[in-house]
């Protein structure tokens, strides 16, 4: 989870503006700082700068596409965006008050490919990137393996939304981590996540489960028979694990 903002801090997977975190004190009494103590590791808190250094994690994404998928940083911008919009389960955080630069910062994120939540402020900008259950072919990508058109779900289900509460950011944060290529060990992981913060705050299992499994393999092991009743209930079909992508010219094999 990234946090767009103001002089933003990286603590394990939370981004927070710097004097948040030095004001913070946990029930010990303990900041940030000293309750995650470390250095430049998972766990550790670390201030990246001021509100421009946004632009550091935004290359983080890019350096992914580049480092593993070996796509060229000149003048691709259509190939790394699509990259990582496939593949790169991050998602992005703007919460409180939601300035012009922050709505500015907001947008290159999800140009890029990153879904961006933003809190109740940012309904004042009017401006939503919202995807449409009712319209799957709105969720269909390329196999790059075979060029066939596959209908992924909702992965992600929005690229730029908001949310009312700091709950409902928490639940929508895990199912927007959620992408097309994920393995199926990436999915049972990422399901088991959004499934327990939804148990966790709404009380209840989500129900549109369905939509994010692809093979019986992406079920969690413990919730089995949980998932089970609901992809009875949905009549729910097994589909393939793609090679997402949403440029033609990208797939290695089109159909005759």
């Amino acid at each position: 989870m990234q946090r767009i903002c103001q002089s933003s801090l990286h603590c394990g997977d939370i981004w927070l503006r710097s004097h948040d975190c030095r004001l913070y004190k946990n029930a010990e009494g303990k900041t940030l700082y000293e309750e995650f103590p470390g250095g430049f590791e998972a766990g550790g808190v670390l201030n990246t700068g001021s509100c421009v250094s946004n632009s550091h994690i935004a290359g983080a994404a890019i350096k992914v596409a580049n480092i593993f998928a070996k796509r060229s940083l000149r003048g691709n911008y259509e190939e790394i965006a699509d990259y990582i919009y496939n593949r790169l389960g991050a998602v992005g955080l703007a919460w409180g008050a939601y300035s012009q630069k922050a709505a500015a910062i907001a947008a290159g994120f999800w140009r890029l490919g990153i879904p961006v939540l933003v809190g109740p402020h940012g309904s004042k900008y009017r401006r939503m990137l919202l995807g449409r259950e009712d319209k799957p072919e709105d969720w269909e990508v390329y196999d790059a393996r075979t060029g066939d058109k596959v209908n992924v779900g909702p992965a992600p289900e929005h690229l730029f939304q908001t949310v009312e509460t700091p709950q409902e950011a928490m639940v929508s944060i895990a199912k927007l981590c959620i992408r097309p290529n994920d393995t199926w060990k990436g999915r049972s992981i990422k399901l088991s996540h959004y499934v327990d913060l939804h148990k966790r705050y709404y009380g209840t299992m989500p129900q549109d489960l369905h939509l994010f499994v692809r093979t019986l393999a992406d079920v969690p092991m413990t919730l089995k028979d949980e998932f089970n009743k609901i992809l009875e209930a949905k009549n729910w079909k097994e589909n393939v694990i793609p090679d997402p992508t949403l440029l033609p010219r990208m797939v290695r094999k089109m159909k005759e």
